[in-house]
């Protein structure tokens, strides 16, 4: 097929990379804290001191970061694609992700595939939602299932009241609009988009 110059090069500037706009790896780290699930590996090249014929092992602790993304209607599509830029970027540093998309009610939740993206043709995100916002129903599920996840975090634009019911455990906001909404319990991440 022949696709125009003009358009073939705005198709390859949609599978850029775009720069994390924050350290994930450093502030998850402090942040979630303890891990939620641990990992072993059998090496062959380290012994095992305690029984001699036996492979050692390697374990590895790995968080589990239960994500809400808002889908509401007041969220732009460049500010869906901020968002799974920066859930990549979160995932890369060796998270495990499950992803709930949610405006006034949760329309899909599910395990995040690395290389997700509301813009990339291969692994396209189908988006759910773009109704109104309700941020209490994310946090109802976070509430009732919080022993699978190390901490929730919230990527908004934060034009809604804050929670009725606060989660058990850590909450962190990442507001896109660059407005702090300082009624939502919890730590907060604002930035310009």
């Amino acid at each position: 097929e022949f696709v125009p110059g003009n358009v073939q090069q705005y198709l390859d500037l949609l599978d850029v990379q775009e720069e994390a706009k924050f350290n994930w790896r450093q502030y998850l780290k402090r942040f979630a804290g303890g891990s939620i699930k641990t990992y072993t590996k059998k090496l062959r090249r380290k012994y095992n001191k305690r029984f001699e014929d036996n492979p050692g092992l390697k374990i590895k602790q790995r968080n589990h970061i239960f994500l809400a993304v808002d889908t509401s209607g007041s969220v732009s599509n460049d500010e869906l694609k901020i968002f799974f830029s920066e859930i990549d970027h979160i995932q890369r540093t060796g998270t495990q992700v499950t992803i709930c998309q949610c405006d006034a009610t949760i329309s899909n939740i599910s395990e995040y595939k690395p290389g997700m993206k509301i813009n990339n043709r291969e692994k396209k995100v189908a988006v759910y939602g773009r109704g109104g916002t309700d941020f209490q129903p994310p946090i109802d599920y976070y509430n009732e299932n919080h022993k699978k996840f190390s901490c929730m975090v919230y990527f908004t634009d934060g034009e809604c009241s804050a929670p009725e019911n606060p989660p058990k455990d850590k909450l962190l906001w990442v507001i896109s609009n660059g407005k702090d909404n300082e009624e939502l319990p919890g730590y907060r991440i604002v930035f310009e988009n």
